[in-house]
């Protein structure tokens, strides 16, 4: 009797492992994705973390110079476990796609993401829909927005945000004049006709933003070659330029920027156009 006690004992380990596979698997296997220093993309959607996870992912995250977009969707992550993430991710500098979609935050937990991400300055597009935040915490994400100048996506969809948040959300993009915000997403809010009538006002009078273009290699190429006219016929500059012009394609072009520091720097510079300004959502708030 001992002995199939014993068994049943050995065969309830395998299950409490297999047990653990889904979240815990999966955030291992991430994790150990980010140590290795090349992982671009992290996708744990509808996955049901728990703390535990999170608190293993956090520094992984926090640590990795190479990680660009991180979907935690529909993740089941508690207040504690957003706020935790959220502060790993504050000065990340990589980082510039991050959703928290479909997670019941509520404004607590907004409030806590906003916090920590309110001086971020790589974040392009930022996820918080259906994360119940109210007009709390749409009053939490104007904050942000009155300072951020690097957001230029921001999706806010199914969040009962009501007259009160719309007016915050709209009079902080219209405080930050260097706001680069081009789209917001807000169906599903009952932000009723005098909410649509800020966010149209906000059309009317800030149509457009500034958008930053990066140099493609062509354009930086031609760039230092127009401006360093004086360094000789034995430039670096040109012998690379007619390699560049030899092979006629991005190729070509790709080497002549590895090979020379100048054009790796011209490369990261930008320059600014104009973009309209969308908001979405606002044609089913009408009445």
């Amino acid at each position: 009797m001992e002995k199939a006690a014993g068994e049943r004992k050995n065969e309830a380990k395998p299950r409490e492992e297999e047990k653990k596979s889904g979240s815990s698997k999966a955030t291992e296997a991430a994790v150990q994705r980010l140590r290795d220093g090349r992982c671009k993309m992290i996708l744990l959607c509808d996955i049901k973390l728990n703390d535990p996870d999170v608190t293993q992912l956090a520094p992984a995250v926090k640590q990795s110079t190479c990680l660009r977009s991180l979907s935690l969707h529909g993740a089941n992550l508690s207040v504690s476990s957003a706020k935790l993430l959220a502060n790993a991710l504050a000065s990340h500098e990589a980082l510039t796609m991050l959703d928290l979609g479909n997670n019941l935050l509520g404004s607590k937990g907004v409030e806590d993401v906003c916090n920590a991400l309110i001086h971020n300055t790589s974040l392009l597009a930022l996820g918080l829909a259906r994360t119940a935040m109210g007009d709390s915490g749409a009053t939490a994400m104007a904050h942000v927005l009155r300072i951020n100048c690097s957001l230029t996506e921001v999706y806010l969809n199914s969040n009962d945000i009501t007259e009160e948040g719309a007016t915050d959300l709209s009079g902080a993009l219209l405080f930050n004049d260097s706001s680069r915000l081009s789209k917001l997403y807000l169906y599903g809010n009952p932000l009723g006709k005098a909410g649509v009538d800020e966010f149209k006002k906000l059309e009317k009078d800030c149509p457009f933003v500034q958008e930053r273009v990066p140099l493609d290699d062509a354009r930086a190429l031609a760039f230092a070659m127009a401006t360093h006219k004086r360094l000789g016929e034995n430039s670096q500059v040109k012998i690379l330029n007619v390699k560049a012009s030899v092979h006629k394609s991005e190729k070509g072009i790709r080497e002549v920027r590895r090979s020379n520091p100048l054009l790796r720097v011209i490369r990261a510079c930008s320059e600014y156009r104009q973009k309209k300004r969308e908001f979405y959502g606002l044609e089913a708030n009408k009445s």
